[in-house]
C-alpha cells in the first residue's frame, strides 16, 4: 500500500513538472501579467494612483452612509434615511478633494491655508456630531497650518536677506 501511494506521488510530481514547463516552454502565461512586463514599459504607462487614508476614509464613509440610508428604508426611519445620504454627499466632497490634491501641486503658503480650512471643517464636524476624535484632528491640521506659515515666514526672511 505504502508502495503505491509514493508511486502516485511520484507520478503527480512528474505531471506536474511536465505541465509546468510546457506551459512556459510554449508562453501560455498571460502576456499583458505585470510579471511580463518589462520595467521600462511598466515606467511608461500612467501614474497609478495609490489609495491615500483620506481616500480610504471617503470610501468607507460612503459605504456606512450607504448602509445607513438601506437602513433607514428598511425601518422607514426618515432620520437614518438623511444621515445616510449627507455621509454620502461628505463621501463626494472627500473623494472631490483628494482629486483636486493629487492634480494640484501647491505652494507651501497655499497648502497651509487649506490645511487651515480642513482642520477648521473637521473641528466643526466634530462639534457638531460630538465626535472627540474630529475636533481634535481638526486642531491638529489648524496646529499644522500655523507650522507651514511660520515655515513660509522662515523663507521669505531668507530669500529677503539673498535678494
Amino acid at each position: 500500500m505504502i508502495l503505491f501511494q509514493q508511486a502516485r506521488k511520484l507520478l503527480l510530481t512528474i505531471s506536474l513538472v511536465l505541465l509546468v514547463s510546457t506551459s512556459i516552454g510554449l508562453g501560455l502565461p498571460s502576456g499583458d501579467s505585470w510579471a511580463a512586463t518589462s520595467l521600462t514599459d511598466l515606467s511608461s504607462q500612467t501614474r497609478i494612483q495609490i489609495a491615500t487614508m483620506d481616500r480610504v476614509k471617503a470610501v468607507s464613509k460612503n459605504i456606512e452612509g450607504k448602509a445607513q440610508e438601506a437602513f433607514g428604508n428598511v425601518t422607514g426611519d426618515p432620520k437614518d434615511q438623511v444621515v445616510g445620504k449627507a455621509k454620502q454627499a461628505e463621501s463626494q466632497v472627500r473623494n472631490t478633494m483628494e482629486d483636486v490634491k493629487s492634480n494640484v501641486h501647491l505652494s507651501g503658503r497655499a497648502k497651509a491655508v487649506s490645511k487651515n480650512i480642513e482642520g477648521k471643517t473637521q473641528a466643526a464636524a466634530g462639534n457638531v456630531t460630538g465626535d472627540l476624535k474630529d475636533q481634535v484632528v481638526g486642531k491638529a491640521k489648524q496646529a499644522e497650518s500655523q507650522v507651514r506659515n511660520t515655515v513660509e515666514d522662515v523663507k521669505a526672511k531668507v530669500q529677503d536677506l539673498f535678494n
